[in-house]
């Protein structure tokens, strides 16, 4: 599949999920991968761009005033830094509840994104793992925000500063997209007939840390990328790691519509994140991380990572051809 078959797919799909998006007022605590994750997703990213498309991204994170502290960074760590700001401008900005109706244009969706209004169920687009991924209402507008910032962002006639505020956007979703508890809720055995938010209102304790400290599991996968920050040798070992696997990607896997990424991640959230889930003994209805449970997580969001990285890359390449 090609960019602009892509493109048109989430067209169609934007407007067919418009008024499903609407209905629904609850929103998770999430932050999908942490800021080294969506580093680490950046790298992977950067590496498949062609120099011109990676000057041409400098020069938009350059020359825009409304990312801060962008301007005089070295283009890759400007990209970097510029993935972790729809987390960061969501915390400043998001004070109107999850009530309020999703945008209609392209123009409130460009109002959004630049300012951070009612942006927090763009972080996820949650369904029962008890039920069909098609055959269900979906929880949270990121498929919608994403083809929407997508579309901006391969849209020459915008300004620079418009199109830097859409790749911002871009380069963050896409990482969403593939973390698996930004997918999938599973019902909530202590709130019949509601959902657990993408594992937010399930508690784990971690047998790897010492003490054990109670975590939400979705905090608990947001954090399994580490912390380590750019320029120190975990994080360099660990995105040279990355780089490795997303190069035996077959390309097949990386021209897919991000509705795809997300079925993905439903699928591994139904098939391996609850299912591997151990009741703690010691403390009723919460659940023990176990070493077999966390090399298959951390397997997982490597994989995820790298699969990210390349389909970012992609979708960048090609929506900003015109530039370069």
């Amino acid at each position: 599949m090609n960019f602009a078959s892509i493109l048109a797919c989430l067209r169609s799909k934007y407007l067919r999920v418009l008024v499903a998006g609407s209905l629904y007022i609850l929103s998770p605590g999430a932050y999908a991968w942490n800021a080294t994750g969506h580093r680490e997703v950046a790298v992977v990213a950067w590496s498949e761009l062609s120099p011109k498309a990676q000057r041409a991204i400098g020069l938009l994170l350059k020359e825009q005033t409304l990312i801060p502290n962008l301007q005089n960074l070295p283009a890759e760590e400007a990209w970097m830094a510029a993935a972790l700001w729809p987390d960061e401008l969501r915390e400043q900005a998001e004070l109107s509840g999850s009530a309020v109706p999703p945008p209609k244009t392209m123009q409130q969706w460009l109002h959004r994104a630049q300012t951070g209004e009612a942006t927090r169920r763009w972080h996820f687009a949650d369904r029962d793992i008890a039920k069909p991924f098609n055959q269900q209402p979906v929880l949270g507008l990121l498929e919608q925000a994403l083809a929407a910032q997508i579309q901006l962002l391969g849209d020459a006639s915008l300004s620079q500063q418009d199109r830097a505020v859409a790749l911002a956007w871009v380069s963050h979703l896409v990482a969403d997209a593939h973390q698996p508890l930004h997918t999938a809720s599973r019902q909530d055995p202590a709130r019949p007939g509601q959902l657990d938010a993408g594992g937010n209102t399930v508690t784990v304790f971690d047998a790897g840390r010492r003490p054990p400290e109670p975590l939400s599991l979705h905090r608990w996968w947001d954090e399994l990328p580490g912390h380590a920050r750019p320029g120190t040798v975990r994080f360099e070992t660990e995105t040279a790691r990355l780089l490795r696997q997303a190069q035996k990607l077959n390309n097949n896997e990386i021209a897919t519509p991000p509705r795809h990424w997300i079925e993905e991640s439903f699928t591994l959230a139904r098939d391996q994140v609850y299912p591997g889930l151990v009741d703690d003994p010691d403390k009723p209805g919460a659940f023990l991380i176990r070493q077999d449970y966390w090399l298959e997580a951390r397997d997982i969001t490597r994989a995820r990572i790298a699969l990210a990285g390349r389909r970012l890359a992609f979708i960048v390449q090609q929506a900003l051809r015109d530039l370069y």
